[in-house]
């Protein structure tokens, strides 16, 4: 009876045993969540004689997505991506500090799948974590430091900006290799990613090279992945839809709230209306929420605050919960598939002013203390003096 039990609940967990050449004593390796667009830390381990041992209950026996991370200095930006499932060990094995590229060994499918595209790119993404430490350095001792001259910042400004032309290259180079691979293999949802991941360079690159050999794979798809989060993204990069303009009527749809009560804009009209397109991952938007929920309360007669946020359901739930928000908290569902695409929303925090007549008066990204007020009263004439 013993034995049947210590089975069973070693199946409820899943084990990442680690094994790195040169990492430091302590050095401290997190295991990050996917919940939609955003990461977060579920547990960690610190690194002893180059090891590190992960054990973690999922709670249910789906296959999961997570990423290893480490946050120290002289580590990449860029984690681990991993696929986990309980009872399922997973094996880890490195030379260096770039995790990106660290070698896995799984059973599972989808990790088979997504190791085969890095191996294929290794060298090149070796490279690329190698400049994203070096950028993240010149960051944090030069960028943004205290007591950093003008000049010093410029210099760095210069360099991060060398840096990031070397990485749009290699990136180009990886995805390149990546599309010729996809058009001899069948697509499957973690190659979907791989070919999510070639369309955003059509986007946010301009390499309108990769629109024909991306198009030509996504009218080969099966309904299910297109319908899919990753295909419909590749649909909106293929073809972008009409995206609301100031002086232009306000694109409205179906929304809810947390309970599932359905709202619409529309439901809005007669005052002013400050969308506020937000995520959980945005340290911009952490910001802003004690703003926001000043003049969703002195305003509240004349204008209505409705933020709709760009997380999945799970990590919706638990911004709202961590802020305490009061006021109006929709949800489309879609993430930044839905009524973010088009108002064409590429940065946030994002806001739309629209009018009592359902106009949108101005649009503008960032924030920064007291921006939320300053337009308000430049814009609608509303002042809490």
């Amino acid at each position: 009876m013993g034995i049947f039990i210590c089975s069973c609940f070693a199946q409820k967990t899943f084990v990442i045993m680690g094994e790195v050449d040169g990492l430091k004593e302590g050095t401290v390796i997190s295991l990050m969540k996917a919940m939609g667009s955003v990461l977060s830390e579920v547990t960690k381990d610190t690194v002893v004689n180059g090891r590190f041992k992960i054990e973690y209950d999922p709670q249910n026996d789906a296959v999961e997505n997570f990423s290893l991370n480490c946050f120290d200095d002289g580590f990449p930006s860029l984690g681990l991506r991993l696929w986990t499932k309980a009872g399922h060990p997973i094996y880890i094995k490195g030379k260096n500090n770039l995790v990106y590229t660290w070698q896995v060994s799984s059973d599972i499918p989808e990790q088979k799948e997504w190791s085969y595209f890095i191996s294929a790119n290794k060298d090149l993404w070796n490279k690329f974590q190698q400049l994203s430490v070096k950028r993240s350095s010149l960051v944090k001792t030069h960028f943004y430091a205290d007591g950093s001259t003008e000049e010093e910042k410029k210099a760095a400004k210069t360099l991060i900006d060398s840096i990031d032309k070397q990485t749009d290259n290699y990136q180009y180079e990886i995805y390149k290799k990546n599309i010729a691979l996809l058009k001899k293999l069948p697509i499957t949802p973690v190659r979907l990613e791989v070919l999510r991941d070639v369309a955003n360079l059509i986007k946010w690159n301009n390499i309108e090279e990769f629109r024909a050999p991306v198009q030509k794979i996504y009218e080969k798809l099966n309904a299910s992945l297109k319908n899919s989060a990753d295909g419909e993204l590749i649909a909106l990069i293929l073809n972008p839809p009409k995206t609301a303009k100031v002086g232009e009527p306000m694109y409205d749809t179906l929304l809810t709230d947390l309970n599932g009560t359905y709202y619409h804009l529309s439901d809005f009209k007669g005052k002013y209306i400050l969308l506020d397109f937000w995520s959980f991952g945005c340290g911009p938007c952490h910001a802003s929420v004690p703003e926001m929920k000043e003049i969703a309360e002195a305003f509240k007669e004349s204008l209505a605050v409705v933020s709709l946020t760009s997380d999945n359901q799970e990590m919706w739930k638990k911004a709202s919960d961590y802020f305490k928000m009061t006021w109006n908290n929709l949800s489309d569902g879609k993430e930044n598939r839905g009524i973010y695409a088009r108002y064409g929303v590429s940065g946030i925090p994002n806001y739309v002013l629209i009018r009592p007549d359902g106009i949108i008066q101005d649009m503008w990204t960032g924030y920064g203390k007291g921006s939320l007020k300053t337009k308000l009263k430049e814009l609608a004439n509303l002042s809490i003096d």
